[in-house]
């Protein structure tokens, strides 16, 4: 019988892995990506069905839904997550393009929300989506990569192609997130201003 740690650990694994193992054999895919053996893989499967956590639908696993408002609960830094929300929809109607609250998950930069813009953006833009860690949001929070001054970074183009970003760090209590625009219209420091803005507003807010 598996330890505890070990059947939570597998069972983890096996959530983050799922969104990426495609359409069809997806056991098998989580068996190589999580490296737990196929065995395994369905019975944790069949444990996370029964928790609710994943559904099995036209021969197909997914995700539940009931996660979405499990992950809307995470809360990194008290007292970020509501502002960031008010910020982020005050921008996306100044601006029309695409904003997004990005801060470290371990060494992961991770979406933790996202408001979309008028233009079309990546699918995987979505709240939990890990970046790149050389995307603007990403070099933002790891400042032992950053070469401006002022904190800021831009990914002109570099990651997506035709999508220009720009962050600027976020300061909180022991630490920092980083709010970022994406658009394909223009190069996305022309909103400078208006981050910088939001972004000290978002601050001051949460650090009282």
């Amino acid at each position: 019988m598996d330890k505890p740690r070990t059947v939570v650990d597998g069972a983890f694994r096996i959530l983050h892995a799922l969104p990426d193992a495609g359409d069809s054999r997806q056991v098998t895919h989580l068996s190589e990506i999580t490296g737990l053996p196929r065995p395994t893989v369905y019975r944790l499967l069949g444990q996370l069905r029964e928790a609710g956590a994943v559904t099995f639908t036209d021969r197909r696993w997914q995700l539940a839904t009931g996660l979405v408002g499990l992950a809307r609960r995470v809360e990194p830094h008290a007292g970020l997550r509501r502002p960031a929300a008010d910020v982020l929809r005050v921008l996306r109607q100044q601006t029309g393009a695409t904003v997004s609250l990005v801060v470290s998950s371990g060494d992961d930069p991770v979406v933790l929300e996202i408001v979309p813009g008028q233009e079309a953006m990546p699918a995987d833009a979505r709240p939990g989506f890990v970046l790149p860690s050389f995307t603007a949001a990403g070099i933002v929070l790891q400042p032992a990569r950053l070469t401006s001054p002022a904190g800021v970074a831009v990914d002109h183009r570099d990651i997506w192609d035709g999508l220009s970003c720009y962050a600027v760090p976020i300061k909180l209590p022991g630490g920092h997130a980083a709010l970022q625009i994406a658009t394909a219209s223009q190069r996305a420091e022309s909103f400078a201003g208006v981050m910088h803005h939001a972004a000290v507003a978002l601050s001051r807010h949460v650090i009282g």
